[in-house]
């Protein structure tokens, strides 16, 4: 089945275009982020995490866009409405906070109700859509499938503190925090923990792929964007060495993952 005739390729290559400026307006343009962004995003570490994150949302519409085979791509589904739903919800909580004089605020929250709404459209709904694996690659490794548990373990519960209590995590977090920040940051913990959870339940190796590939891109960039801006953050924040070293954890440990699965012999047709 492919995704060609759903139409989730040019929503994959709209949302990538659309990703790709807000990382680099994120990462490079640090005084525009706070003054004509949707929202004044601020400090400087608020604004490296969330172009990281478009680097992976990059990425992520990407492999939608390019991706001819539905059953590759079918694990972004629940995940991507719980990253958009967290959006939203920031978005409208705090919409007071907003930067209304200037037009990205309006097409922030167009976006984010458009994106969603079409997606659930889009994705294919015929017989054996969401359980063929018409391209197998052998078995999961069961570590991998406790790994990806245990990610989602560890994901779920920073981003509700982020969304539930933000004033709490600012006490804890590796750089200071407000509301608004806070529980858009939400977005990437609560959409990553549904996607690791999704790809818990995949069958085969064909079908997360591209998962755990965009899985190590978010790593990867979270960790290199730290590299490259090393001097905006507080080290006197113990929080920081937990945060660095459990991302460097986690995205070896898919590496790791990643590797192994590739080199398990692949299934006869």
């Amino acid at each position: 089945m492919t995704i060609q005739s759903h139409g989730l390729k040019r929503w994959g290559l709209g949302g990538a275009a659309i990703a790709a400026v807000f990382a680099v307006w994120m990462l490079f343009f640090p005084e525009l982020a706070i003054t004509h962004f949707a929202w004044p995003v601020e400090p400087r570490q608020s604004q490296i995490f969330i172009g990281a994150g478009y680097i992976f949302r990059t990425g992520f519409f990407l492999a939608a866009a390019l991706e001819p085979a539905w059953h590759r791509v079918r694990w972004i589904y629940w995940g991507n409405l719980v990253f958009t739903g967290t959006l939203l919800f920031a978005t409208f909580w705090n919409l007071d906070s907003f930067n209304w004089f200037f037009v990205t605020a309006h097409l922030w929250i167009i976006l984010y109700i458009v994106e969603p709404v079409t997606m659930l459209y889009l994705v294919p709904r015929g017989p054996g859509a969401w359980t063929e694996v018409p391209t197998p690659r052998g078995p999961i490794n069961r570590f991998f499938k406790w790994f990806l548990v245990a990610e989602t373990a560890i994901l779920l519960p920073f981003g509700l503190l982020l969304v539930l209590n933000p004033q709490f995590a600012d006490l804890r977090w590796p750089w200071p925090l407000n509301q608004l920040d806070a529980q858009i940051i939400a977005a990437w913990f609560l959409g990553w923990a549904a996607w690791a959870g999704t790809m818990a339940f995949a069958t085969d190796w064909d079908e997360i792929r591209h998962a755990a590939r965009l899985n190590l891109l978010f790593g990867l960039a979270l960790l290199v964007t730290m590299a490259l801006f090393w001097n905006q953050y507080d080290f006197s924040r113990v929080t920081i060495y937990v945060y660095l070293g459990g991302t460097l954890v986690l995205t070896l440990a898919m590496l790791l993952f990643y590797v192994l699965q590739e080199r398990v012999p692949r299934p006869n047709p």
